[in-house]
């Protein structure tokens, strides 16, 4: 199976002062090949969405990016703006969190998806945009097209602005797909019904779907493989799909932040302790302090990423296998 992405030995830190950076993203490697449907999974703040929008070289220009990110072969990094034209929505596309706030309220559905349509198919005529429009609305899911498409952002609904994100992402027909958060905000009952969606579409369009979330239980029922985040690295990255495939005491930590509907008792659960400052480089593990089976070394020696398995990546010295 041949490879969609590849990052190699990827760095990014947001320079906020002359004195001042946070590493959000250290020495990040990984494959990801045709096909796949993979989740990136962390808390707020472990560097997933900047991993994402590196995916398509979209990060501010304050970002300090080392490394490659090969799309295809490419490395994307080091495109202008022009050259990136004919890879994002073509090539990769994303839906980005809040759709709310990523669409353009002083603009129609049909707009926003024709705009995006004329950008990679400048000779479309009129009534070829409107139909290839809203057969797009039709594909992520919506019923009433005509009114949608006719629509400005805030006269839908917050499970139809998500539809519309995924018609605009969907609208050149990219190979890869990048979901991030794509049902914050939205109820539960929505949530189910977009990520239905979203698998039906992977399905049908055959497309390589990474999932950003933070929720471990989407990204288990959602995709073959789990990336695990914490501080800006890569934890653990395996086919999970219970808390026994997992042996980072993190990736354990996060499966008991899952509530069990079958307990009479609700209990809310936290990881104890903080993540630390990212402004900072230690040389220990970075989940030490919160790790109930640390240990000195774990303190002394920032530990590696190593193959412990075939295909199951894992950053620790005492892995969890009960």
């Amino acid at each position: 199976m041949e490879q969609n992405i590849e990052v190699k030995n990827l760095n990014v830190e947001y320079i906020i002062s002359q004195s001042e950076k946070v590493h959000a993203l250290r020495e990040i490697n990984l494959q990801i090949k045709k096909g796949e449907s993979i989740a990136i999974v962390g808390e707020s703040g472990c560097g997933k969405t900047t991993l994402a929008n590196a995916f398509i070289n979209l990060l501010p220009q304050n970002a300090n990016i080392k490394g490659e990110v090969l799309i295809e072969g490419s490395n994307i990094i080091s495109k202008t703006n022009k050259e990136l034209e004919s890879i994002r929505g073509k090539i990769i596309a994303t839906i980005f969190q809040e759709a709310a706030s990523a669409l353009n309220p002083v603009f129609t559905v049909k707009q926003q998806i024709e705009e995006t349509l004329l950008a990679h198919n400048k000779g479309m005529s009129k009534p070829g945009l409107e139909a290839a429009g809203e057969k797009l609305l039709q594909e992520a899911g919506i019923s009433d097209v005509k009114r949608v498409y006719n629509s400005y952002p805030h006269q839908l609904s917050g499970g139809q602005q998500q539809r519309a994100m995924i018609s605009i992402a969907l609208s050149c027909n990219p190979e890869i797909l990048v979901a991030d958060e794509p049902t914050t905000a939205l109820d539960v009952t929505v949530q189910a019904q977009i990520m239905q969606t979203l698998k039906k579409l992977k399905k049908e369009r055959q497309l390589t779907l990474i999932l950003i979330t933070h929720d471990l239980h989407l990204a288990i029922e959602t995709a073959e493989r789990v990336i695990v985040m914490y501080a800006g690295e890569v934890m653990e990255d395996c086919s999970i799909k219970n808390e026994k495939d997992a042996f980072h005491p993190y990736t354990r930590a996060l499966f008991e932040l899952i509530p069990d509907l079958n307990e009479d008792k609700k209990e809310f659960m936290v990881i104890k302790g903080e993540v630390p400052d990212l402004k900072e480089v230690y040389d220990r593990c970075y989940f030490y302090g919160r790790c109930e089976y640390g240990k000195d070394k774990c303190a002394q020696k920032h530990p590696e990423i190593e193959e412990i398995s075939k295909a199951h990546y894992l950053r620790c010295y005492f892995p969890v296998r009960k």
